[in-house]
């Protein structure tokens, strides 16, 4: 099943589910994640949703969701962030990059959700 949404919907969507959008919190865990979604070529020709947001003060990220912390882990790919066109308030990984890459909350992209191991 593939499921899209923006990243307000997939935030929703995960909580829904007692999980969160992922929160990358090290090199070994964005290796990880990186290595999935390059091997998902059925959904690799957009981007992936993780829990980064600067959207309540620009250039603060923070992971929304998980009690709205300082981002422990930012990979950002080449020239990024860049707030293009002044509204990129949320982070993806890019589909070409798989590195973060601050985008438009509301577009519709693929998401992961992830629950604290226990």
């Amino acid at each position: 099943m593939t499921l899209k949404g923006n990243f307000y919907q997939a935030k929703a969507h995960c909580e829904s589910m007692g999980a969160r959008l992922v929160a990358v919190d090290n090199e070994e865990e964005h290796t990880f994640i990186r290595q999935h979604i390059m091997a998902d070529e059925a959904r690799s020709a957009v981007g992936w949703w993780t829990s980064l947001t600067d959207d309540a003060s620009e250039g603060t990220w923070v992971l929304s969701g998980w009690g709205d912390i300082p981002a422990p882990f930012i990979a950002w790919g080449p020239g990024e962030p860049n707030s293009q066109g002044g509204n990129q308030d949320c982070v993806q990984y890019h589909s070409i990059t798989k590195l973060f890459d601050d985008e438009q909350c509301s577009r519709t992209i693929n998401f992961i959700c992830e629950t604290e191991a226990t």
